[in-house]
């Protein structure tokens, strides 16, 4: 599976550093082309509960080179997520499938709108983290991620892969059949 982050901080520095670790091809993307050249010259360095990883990894600004990702994981402030989605709508191959662990409300409702509700995924994480600079993170905290479809049953395979895949990597992850409760908690 082909996965893509979408947005540098301390949660898709994160995820983008384990993931890789774990041995899956992972593409972070991230608007700001300055920021996207450190990162790839640089690499991504955790620090903290999980000890020290540092890891290189593919960096872009182009929506367009997350077209053959099977999962993009969005991971930018709330107030971001439109911009982000309407970058990313039209690159998006049939089908991706968009996974939200942002903190807030209404993120997975923006998705929907823009790329289709039945691609969109939300989840919450216990994953605590903290961007000390470009690509250096702090792991603060570790705990459960839940995720789940928001346009109803149906998804459970597809969602049991993910949920694999993120628990081999370091995060203990579960579905939830109705996960906006978890996200609205």
């Amino acid at each position: 599976m082909k996965i893509a982050v979408v947005g540098p901080g301390a949660m898709g520095c994160l995820f983008t550093a384990f993931l890789a670790k774990s041995g899956r091809e992972v593409l972070l993307l991230d608007h700001d082309s300055e920021r996207a050249d450190l990162l790839k010259e640089k690499g991504l360095f955790i620090e903290g509960i999980s000890g020290e990883l540092k890891i290189a990894v593919p960096v872009s600004v182009s929506p367009d080179d997350a077209a053959k990702a099977d999962l993009i994981l969005i991971c930018v402030k709330s107030y971001n997520t439109r911009t982000a989605a309407m970058g990313l709508a039209p690159a998006l191959n049939t089908n991706a499938r968009i996974l939200t662990l942002q903190n807030g409300v209404g993120n997975a409702e923006v998705l929907s709108e823009i790329c289709g509700q039945d691609r969109v995924w939300g989840g919450v994480t216990s994953q605590g983290a903290t961007l000390l600079e470009p690509g250096h993170v702090r792991h603060a905290g570790s705990g459960q991620t839940i995720i789940g479809a928001v346009s109803g049953p149906g998804q459970e395979d597809h969602l049991s892969v993910v949920s694999d895949i993120f628990s081999q990597a370091g995060f203990p992850t579960t579905v939830a059949a109705e996960v906006e409760p978890l996200i609205w908690s």
